[in-house]
């Protein structure tokens, strides 16, 4: 049996279709957000980067966060969500009108079908 390249994108294809989220974006464009294993090795470097951004932002906050602190989590949870996106385009403008409670629950929707770690990466 031959291994072809085609074969193998179309079986990535379907496995990120299978594992993905699928988010209908303005103007009715469907955006696949891809699980993490099924990106590019750039988007993962990108996304494990905003990620311990993310964690740091996250461990830092004592109750009180300052109104940049939550900008820069909002702005890391767009750049994760335009990372994992398909068509990033399309969700690039769907999340610029969005509250950021929408944008939330969209990241928080795709960390729990991508099964990704909220964990910093970390090794101790």
């Amino acid at each position: 049996m031959a291994l072809s390249f085609d074969d193998l994108m179309a079986e990535a294809k379907e496995e990120a279709k299978a594992t993905g989220l699928e988010f209908v974006a303005k103007g009715g464009t469907k955006v696949l957000l891809r699980p993490i294993l099924m990106l590019s090795k750039t988007e993962v470097k990108n996304i494990l980067a905003l990620l311990d951004k993310l964690n740091a932002v996250k461990s830092s906050k004592d109750g009180d966060q300052d109104t940049e602190a939550v900008i820069e989590m909002f702005d890391s949870v767009d750049q994760v969500l335009i990372c994992a996106a398909d068509r990033k385009d399309p969700m690039r403008k769907s999340l610029a009108d969005l509250p950021p409670k929408s944008r939330m629950q969209i990241f928080e929707a795709w960390m729990k079908a991508a099964e990704v770690p909220e964990a910093s990466r970390s090794a101790s």
